[in-house]
């Protein structure tokens, strides 16, 4: 009965205030307001209220006839404060009515499922007034994450897997809910991610360079879903849109210098995949690299058009070799990994790229000739995709790029594994000394691309 009188005095209140209240300025203090009529009552009912219910009822009629944003805001704070169900308080007509009245611009934005509404701030930060539901070790929000692959699988041992790694440790970290599609042409990237866009996935992942202008397409089409790309640049004026892009000059220059510091014959080669900035900047960084160790050192290079031709890659690496090339650098994901494999298998030194190939193309060292793999180029895209999820369960996502450097751990070179009598630790301690150049900004790899 007290709950239902409470609610009736909120009722009569409002009608007679017309949901607005009245700003007074104090004759001793400039500024000086009372509380508008709707917060007031709002505030009355929600906290007489018992249960979870009849503060929401409460806190919608207010909101309901609030006038400007902070009116809505304050009473869907006291309801969701006072209400005993954390979900609840968080979903339903009452969250959707705060984005019905709300009238500030940075606050516009439109609901979404589950009574969600994504909210553009002025810095850029895409957030849901919906009250979070925890899980997890991060007390963060469960959302449901689709990634896309670039041509290949989530097993190729290099970016697309190292992508996929990153989601499945927050899968498990997180407690966000997994799911992808691997894509077998180009044509198929914006169809797979409308896939799970209209399945109403809370962030859409996309691996590659290539991908860039079908997410691009994708994340204006469904501006209520966040979306993040893996090495290609986001569009700053795209709120919900995250590029995760990399100095890969850096790791292919510390690739170089390996390279160079343990090269015999003077002549060290790469394969690389598509002619596309992020492998560009692997080739050249490489180059630039090695010729700071040896200025006169012989760098042969080539670019395969596909990044799933292992064979292809096989054939380059071995033609560099019989023109004397004694380390080979695969940077062309699966096509890059044939060419190291072919090497390796000949007795000449190689280098992953990506992540550490030792523990996938080479299988933890169970496969053939991976004592021959000195060190692999690393480019931390598994931190990059674990950091956009998480970002993104704690109501903190922001359109925008993050970079990748040795700065920041997002470049860096592997471990030696069972090539230590090749990469001494007076080589290791070199390439330490670059790391730390390139990171403090005292080493450039002078790599700009036209």
């Amino acid at each position: 009965m007290r709950k239902l009188l409470t609610l009736i005095l909120a009722i009569i209140v409002l009608a007679a205030c017309g949901g607005t209240g009245t700003t007074t300025t104090s004759s001793t203090s400039t500024g000086a307001t009372t509380a508008p009529a709707s917060t007031i009552v709002a505030t009355m009912a929600a906290t007489t209220a018992s249960d979870t219910t009849t503060a929401m009822s409460a806190a919608t009629m207010a909101a309901t006839t609030a006038s400007d944003t902070t009116t809505a805001m304050s009473a869907m704070t006291m309801a969701a404060t006072t209400a005993s169900d954390t979900t609840t308080a968080g979903v339903g007509s009452a969250a959707t009515m705060m984005a019905t009245t709300t009238s500030d611009a940075t606050m516009a934005a439109s609901a979404t499922s589950g009574g969600e509404v994504m909210t553009a701030t002025s810095d850029g930060t895409m957030t849901s007034t919906a009250a979070m539901t925890t899980t997890g070790t991060t007390g963060g929000k469960k959302i449901r994450v689709g990634l896309v692959t670039d041509t290949g699988k989530v097993n190729d041992g290099t970016f697309n897997q190292f992508a996929y790694e990153g989601m499945k440790r927050a899968e498990k970290d997180l407690g966000v809910e997994v799911n992808y599609v691997e894509t077998a042409q180009q044509s198929d990237y914006e169809k797979n991610m409308a896939t799970f866009a209209d399945q109403k996935y809370d962030l859409i992942i996309g691996v590659g360079f290539l991908m860039g202008d079908a997410i691009k397409a994708s994340a204006t089409k469904y501006p209520n879903t966040m979306f993040a790309i893996v090495d290609s640049a986001a569009d700053t004026s795209t709120l919900n849109l995250k590029g995760l892009v990399f100095q890969e000059d850096q790791a292919g220059y510390l690739a170089g210098v390996a390279a160079a510091l343990t090269s015999k014959t003077g002549k060290i080669g790469v394969v690389g995949g598509k002619q596309i900035p992020p492998v560009q900047k692997y080739v050249m960084g490489y180059e630039a690299g090695a010729k700071s160790i040896k200025a006169d050192i012989v760098v042969k290079s080539v670019y395969i058009d596909s990044f799933t031709d292992a064979a292809k890659g096989a054939e380059s690496a071995k033609s560099m070799i019989s023109d004397g090339a004694d380390v080979i650098f695969g940077a062309g994901g699966q096509t890059g990994s044939g060419g190291i494999q072919a090497a390796a298998a000949q007795g000449v030194n190689v280098i992953g790229v990506d992540q550490d190939e030792y523990l996938t193309t080479f299988k933890n060292g169970a496969t053939a000739g991976s004592d021959k793999l000195i060190t692999s180029a690393l480019k931390r895209v598994d931190n990059a995709v674990y950091q956009v999820i998480k970002d993104a369960t704690m109501g903190q996502f922001k359109g925008g790029n993050a970079v990748g450097t040795a700065a920041n751990g997002g470049i860096d070179y592997a471990p030696a594994h069972k090539a230590t009598a090749v990469m001494t630790s007076d080589i290791t301690g070199k390439l330490d000394a670059v790391k730390k150049g390139l990171a403090d900004g005292s080493i450039k790899t002078g790599v700009t691309l036209q």
